[in-house]
């Protein structure tokens, strides 16, 4: 097993849940890039919220450069917004990276007006979702070794990327 797995995925394609649940069943940790970006910059995850989304992504892309310092064994949950910054993107072509990836359907119906991440749905926010989906999708396909079409059902998603796992 690799000893850095990373997770990616839209907004509530289930990187925290599934996170947790492979973090138990491989007894490693995982590293939640909310509650981790909240803690390097010293804001609670509400305050996060708040940020300017250009601001935010770009404290995420300094708190994913961060994660690929740090040596595993973890689980990482890794902000969507990596998908835009080719370089730190083109890292996660060398790691374990499993993409959750949720339709762009679901992610409309399911990513919720308020959080992380979200500000950017404040004025339109069924088209910055499609923009959002049309420039990361390729990307995370291309730099995934996995690909799991998310489910609502986290426990399934989690068994899968398992099974994946312990055949490799």
């Amino acid at each position: 097993m690799n000893s850095r797995i990373f997770l990616i995925g839209a907004m509530g394609s289930g990187k925290t849940t599934i996170g947790n649940i492979l973090s138990e069943a491989l007894a490693i940790d995982y590293v939640d890039n909310d509650y981790g970006l909240s803690k390097m910059i010293s804001k609670s995850v509400n305050e996060l919220a708040e940020l300017d989304i250009d601001e935010l992504h770009e404290r995420e892309n300094r708190y994913a450069a961060q994660l690929f310092m740090q040596s595993g064994p973890f689980i990482a949950g890794v902000a969507a917004s990596i998908g835009d910054n080719f370089e730190l993107s083109e890292k996660l072509k060398g790691e374990c990276t499993i993409y959750l990836h949720t339709s762009l359907a679901d992610q409309i119906l399911h990513s919720g007006r308020r959080g992380v991440g979200r500000q950017g749905f404040l004025e339109n926010r069924e088209a910055e979702i499609q923009s959002r989906y049309e420039r990361r999708d390729p990307r995370f396909r291309e730099i995934s070794c996995f690909v799991v079409n998310a489910t609502r059902d986290r426990k399934k998603d989690a068994k899968s990327i398992l099974e994946y796992l312990n055949s490799k």
